[in-house]
């Protein structure tokens, strides 16, 4: 198995119910520290009654879908440690935005092991390209590899951009999104989606570097994208600002990852055979120039990135 199938399936693994579950857990403990409900020894408390080894996660994994989730998870911690919180604050988690910021953190995740399978068709473009660099093949192969190279910058800074949902207490708002990691928003995005549309303006912009190797895959990275951004819509249509986007936007969204991750692996597979022409056209210096200007480029964004270590 190739490093990007095995990211392939860790994004599968992230999407499954028990890593949506646990995602939307680990939201909702950061809520509660935000919220500092009770003080740390509360929150810790908490924390514990869901890493005790007898603690049922049944419920809450069956209200996945219609998002009772997170009731479900606050009645088994009410069982597993009564009095944890008082009951002002249990009310105060069942906050649906939850599932919102619960999503961004999947997304978070999820861009980072794309721009792990990203930079690994980097280096092998990297390589591909200082190989014929003094030719046309090299030209065109630079340009790919810029491609590549601009794609990653995209994604990663989609990925640094991701905010948690406002919460309903925006006092908090600071403290959860430090504690996950995200962003503060300026507004709630319930009614203007821009997180969703950004990632799938992110993952779209690859769709024609990636046609160059495999074009049925690119196609259905595309209209993957597409059905995120027609499902983020008809999600902010029917919102009110007081509840998380529906199950169809987080299919939605998964869906565009799984092809997303699909496509690298399908570009990855055709990079690895990937033979050049048997007669080649050699560069003019300026044209070789230009080849060598974008290798050092890419050897650098590389090198400071991680990628192809």
């Amino acid at each position: 198995m190739s490093v990007t199938e095995s990211l392939q399936d860790e994004v599968n693994m992230l999407w499954s119910d028990e890593g949506r579950l646990a995602t939307l857990s680990a939201a909702m403990m950061a809520m509660a520290g935000a919220l500092s409900l009770s003080g740390t020894e509360a929150v810790e408390s908490v924390e514990a009654a869901l890493s005790a080894p007898g603690f049922n996660f049944a419920p809450a994994l069956a209200g996945l879908d219609d998002r009772q989730a997170h009731r479900a998870l606050l009645e088994q911690i009410r069982t597993v440690a009564p009095g944890a919180l008082d009951a002002a604050g249990w009310a105060r988690l069942e906050d649906p935005r939850l599932y919102d910021t619960a999503m961004m953190l999947l997304a978070q995740d999820s861009l980072g092991l794309m721009l792990d399978a990203l930079g690994e068709a980097s280096e092998q473009l990297l390589t591909l390209t200082e190989v014929h660099q003094q030719t046309a093949t090299g030209l065109r192969l630079a340009q790919h590899l810029s491609a590549a190279v601009q794609g990653r910058a995209v994604l990663s800074a989609t990925r640094a951009a991701l905010p948690c949902q406002m919460p309903r207490e925006p006092d908090c708002a600071s403290g959860l999104a430090e504690a996950l990691a995200l962003q503060v928003p300026d507004l709630p995005w319930s009614g203007d989606p821009w997180p969703l549309t950004d990632i799938a303006t992110a993952l779209s912009g690859l769709c024609p570097f990636i046609a160059a190797f495999h074009g049925d895959a690119a196609r259905r990275l595309a209209d993957a994208a597409a059905a995120l951004v027609v499902a983020a819509a008809q999600g902010q249509s029917q919102g009110n600002g007081s509840r998380a986007f529906g199950l169809d936007v987080e299919d939605a969204l998964y869906r565009a990852f799984e092809d997303a991750m699909a496509a690298l692996v399908a570009l990855n597979r055709a990079l690895d055979r990937w033979q050049g022409p048997r007669v080649d056209e050699a560069l003019q210096p300026e044209a070789w120039q230009m080849v060598d200007t974008m290798l050092s480029r890419a050897r650098a964004v590389m090198e400071e990135s991680g990628a192809g270590e």
